[in-house]
Order: structure tokens, then C-alpha cells, then sequence
């Protein structure tokens, strides 16, 4: 079983991140797909990233300006995987640790899924930089 690891970090204080990771008014400025939902433990948001392609993300965990924990309810591929966000300070900013998985070996998806989540970091990144968030 493998899990996806990413990285980055924004200049912008953790509230801020966190509120554009939290916020589902402000999730839908820098996440292409459409959403619908919410983001509360117990909550499902699902995204619609393209034509037949649909994810629900549960959300089991949340502490405030440090953790977001969802569980895939829905997708074409595995559904059961948890996708965390970590943040911590880091030289003025935040530091944005993604982790997603297990993954079974050999699942074609996820080099897909490895290059989407370093995508959706950058966007974050850039909607945090650029906005009044």
C-alpha cells in the first residue's frame, strides 16, 4: 500500500489557508470543479471534475487552522482513501503537507491522482497569494 505525499508553502498566515481549504464559498474560487456540499465532520462535499467524473469527500477530522481529514465516499476508483491536510507555521507563512491514501499497488489511477494533487496545491497557493481571503 502506498500513500501520495505533497508539499508547499504559502505566504499567508494559517487562517487564511485554512479558510480556503474550509470555506466552501471560498474552496469554489480556486477548485475548477463544480462543488456542492459542505466541509463540517460528518459533512460530504462532491466535486464535479469533468463529464462522468464525480468525488465525495466525507469529512471525518477538523482542528482549526491545522488539520482537515476527508475519506473518498465516491469516485471512479477505490473509494475509502484519506486525503489530510496539514498545515504549520513556517517563515512567515504556512506550510501545506497533503497526504492520500492507501493506495493498492498497481492502481492505474494513481499517477493521475499523484499530478492532480500538486495541481491543486499550486491553485491554492495561488488563490491564497493573490486574494483578500
Amino acid at each position: 500500500m502506498t500513500k501520495l505525499h505533497h508539499a508547499i508553502k504559502i505566504a499567508a498566515p494559517r487562517e487564511k489557508v485554512f479558510n480556503a481549504l474550509t470555506n466552501v464559498s471560498e474552496f469554489a474560487k480556486w477548485h475548477y470543479e463544480g462543488v456542492e456540499g459542505d466541509i463540517a465532520v460528518g459533512a460530504v462535499l462532491t466535486m464535479n471534475a469533468k463529464a462522468g467524473m464525480r468525488f465525495g469527500w466525507k469529512t471525518t477530522e477538523l482542528v482549526d487552522n491545522a488539520r482537515l481529514v476527508q475519506e473518498c465516499v465516491e469516485g471512479p476508483g477505490e473509494t475509502g482513501k484519506l486525503l489530510t491536510f496539514d498545515l504549520a507555521d513556517a517563515d512567515g507563512g504556512t506550510l501545506v503537507k497533503l497526504t492520500d491514501g492507501p493506495w493498492r499497488d498497481g492502481d492505474h489511477s494513481m499517477a493521475f491522482c499523484n499530478t492532480h494533487w500538486g495541481n491543486v496545491l499550486h491553485r491554492l497557493k495561488g488563490y491564497v497569494e493573490s486574494s483578500s481571503a
